[in-house]
């Protein structure tokens, strides 16, 4: 039986990275994102019977449990998830509005929980557990300015990870999270874009095994997901290229 994995902001970045290989090393894919048309192009050989592409909008956290049945009623049952939508704005503190927040923390933090809730609720058991990956950023450990509303979503996540993870490994369903530097994803190269020269290179100097890439996340990822790491939950591993320890 074909194992299917969710894979939440499937569009770009990592979360498009991840659905290739996890479609390289013969796992089936539902890939979800706001705007499926690059998963459209990108996909377009995959057949049907290994791939399903699937539109929703993960701020949308009170259409979850439809979003969910559409899912099961396509693929009889989810093994695996991987929650790579997010949403990032830059901005000074005394800017960072209530409303900006509540946005931010939608779709970075509660499109997350949410999805971990419903997923966990439609589980059945005795079908050989689940794994569940989020993705957090060093924006939750480390001082970077107009970073905060970011941060504190991301630090959400990772409170979120051991308790959760202790109710899960009850239903055999693993809870984990990488929290990653800085990947040359679409998003942060467009961030890195309006940086000074001086900027760019004191930011890739930090990082002693060079900035990632995105593969570098995805292969820890669909390890995470997979059955070789069957004894592994509640973590929070943090992917960063040396970032953290440098000078030590």
């Amino acid at each position: 039986m074909s194992r299917w994995i969710l894979v939440a902001g499937a569009s770009r970045g990592i979360g498009l990275e991840t659905a290739r290989l996890l479609l390289k090393e013969n796992f089936s894919v539902v890939a979800s994102a706001r705007d499926t048309r690059p998963l459209e192009e990108e996909f377009a050989n995959v057949g049907d019977d290994r791939l399903k592409i699937v539109p929703f909008d993960f701020s949308q956290v009170e259409k979850t449990e439809g979003y969910v049945s559409r899912i099961i009623a396509l693929t009889g049952g989810i093994s695996g998830m991987l929650y790579s939508a997010g949403a990032q704005k830059t901005l000074p503190l005394t800017q960072s509005k209530f409303p900006i927040a509540e946005e931010i923390f939608r779709v970075n933090a509660f499109g997350a929980f949410e999805l971990v809730r419903v997923l966990a609720k439609n589980a059945k058991k005795g079908d050989g557990g689940a794994s569940f990956v989020l993705i957090s950023s060093l924006a939750a450990r480390e001082g970077a300015l107009g970073k905060a509303l970011y941060g504190a979503g991301k630090g959400a996540l990772e409170g979120f990870i051991p308790p959760a993870a202790a109710e899960l490994a009850a239903r055999n369903i693993r809870l984990n999270a990488v929290a990653l530097g800085v990947i040359r994803t679409d998003m942060s190269m467009e961030f890195i874009g309006k940086m000074s020269e001086e900027q760019r290179k004191s930011l890739e100097e930090s990082y002693p095994l060079g900035l990632g890439e995105p593969e570098d996340a995805a292969r820890f990822i669909v390890y995470l997901l997979s059955e070789n790491a069957r004894w592994i939950t509640g973590q929070t591993f943090v992917l960063d290229g040396g970032h953290m320890v440098r000078g030590c």
